[in-house]
C-alpha cells in the first residue's frame, strides 16, 4: 500500500459518524435511558398483548358488585374492584389507552406546532411577530387550565380530551422549532444554497427543518408523559372521558379515591402504573437530549 493510500484510508476512518448513527450510540452507554426504553417496552407490550395477558375483559363482570373489592390474591393478582372485575386486565388494558391518548395528543400539538413555527421563523417580520404573540398568549396560560377551558368548550370524551391535550403542547413545539429555523437559517450551507438559486420552500423541508428538529423530537418524548398525567388528571377531576367503565388510569383512581382505607389496591396499581409510564419517557427524552446535544458530548 503506498502512502497516499494509507493516509486516504486512515482519513476514511477518521471521518465523524452522522448525528442519528453517533445518538443511537450514546445512548446505548446511557443507563438510564436503556431503563426508561425498558419500561415503555413494558407498557407498548402490554399494550400490543392484553388480550392474550389478561384473562378477562376489562368490563367483565367476575365477581360480586358492590363493597370495597377484593384484596389481590393468587387468582386475582391486583384484586378486584367494586364492580367485580379483575383489576389487573383494567391496568393492562389502560396501557393501550394511555399510549393511544399520549401519542394523539402529541401528534396533534406536534403537527400544528411544526406548521406554526416553520411559518414564523421562516417568513419572520410580521408574520412571526403576529403568530408569536398567539404562542406567548397559550403559554401564558397554565397548560392544564387551558386543557380544562377546552375540554370544557368541546365537551366530554375520548377524542375531545386528546384534541386539547394536544392543543396545550403547541406552543412548546412551534417555539422550539422557529428558534432553530432562525438559527438555521443564518449557516453558511443555507446561503451557499440560496446563492446558487435553491428555491424557497426545498431549502426549507428539505435542509432547514431536518437540521432543525433535534429538540423538537426531545420535547415530544418529554411530552409523551405530559399528556398521560394531563388525561389523567382530567379523568380525575371529572373531565376525562365520559365513557363508563372505560378502563383509564385517572378514572380508575378517580372512582377509588374515597375508598383509599378500605381499598388501598384500587388507587395502589393505576397510580404506578402512571408513574412508571411517565418515568420512562421522561428517561428517554433526557437520554436523547444528551445524545443530540453536541455540547454534552464530553
Amino acid at each position: 500500500m503506498s502512502l497516499a493510500q494509507a493516509e486516504a484510508h486512515e482519513l476514511e476512518l477518521e471521518q465523524p459518524a452522522g448525528l442519528w448513527k453517533d445518538a443511537v450510540q450514546r445512548l446505548k452507554r446511557n443507563p438510564g435511558a436503556i431503563i426508561g426504553a425498558l419500561l415503555i417496552s413494558m407498557f407498548v407490550f402490554l399494550a400490543l398483548f392484553a388480550d392474550v395477558i389478561t384473562s378477562y375483559g376489562p368490563g367483565e363482570q367476575v365477581g360480586s358488585l358492590g363493597g370495597n373489592g377484593s384484596p389481590p390474591s393468587s387468582e386475582f393478582w391486583f384484586g378486584l374492584d367494586k364492580q367485580g372485575r379483575d383489576y389487573f386486565s383494567r391496568v393492562v388494558y389502560g396501557a393501550r389507552l394511555s399510549l393511544l391518548v399520549g401519542v394523539v395528543s402529541v401528534s396533534v400539538g406536534l403537527s400544528i406546532g411544526l406548521v406554526l413555527g416553520s411559518i414564523a421563523g421562516y417568513f419572520g417580520r410580521w408574520v412571526d411577530g403576529l403568530l408569536m404573540r398567539i404562542i406567548d398568549i397559550m403559554l401564558a396560560i397554565p397548560s392544564f387550565l387551558l386543557a380544562i377551558g377546552l375540554v370544557t368548550l368541546l365537551g366530554r370524551g375520548l377524542v375531545q380530551v386528546m384534541i386539547a391535550v394536544g392543543a396545550t403542547q403547541v406552543p412548546l413545539f412551534a417555539r422550539l422549532l422557529r428558534g432553530g429555523i432562525l438559527a438555521q437559517k443564518e449557516s453558511d450551507y443555507v446561503l451557499a444554497a440560496r446563492s446558487l438559486g435553491a428555491p424557497g420552500p426545498r431549502l426549507l423541508l428539505r435542509h432547514i427543518i431536518p437540521n432543525s428538529l433535534s429538540p423538537v423530537i426531545v420535547q415530544a418524548t418529554l411530552s409523551m408523559a405530559t399528556a398521560i398525567i394531563e388525561v389523567a388528571a382530567l379523568s380525575f377531576v371529572g373531565l376525562g372521558p365520559s365513557q363508563p367503565g372505560l378502563p383509564e388510569w385517572g378514572l380508575m383512581l378517580a372512582d377509588s379515591a374515597s375508598r383509599l382505607e378500605q381499598g388501598l389496591h384500587l388507587v395502589l396499581f393505576p397510580g404506578i402504573a402512571i408513574v412508571l409510564s411517565t418515568l420512562g419517557f421522561n428517561m428517554v427524552g433526557d437520554g436523547l437530549r444528551e445524545a443530540l446535544d453536541p455540547k454534552l458530548k464530553s
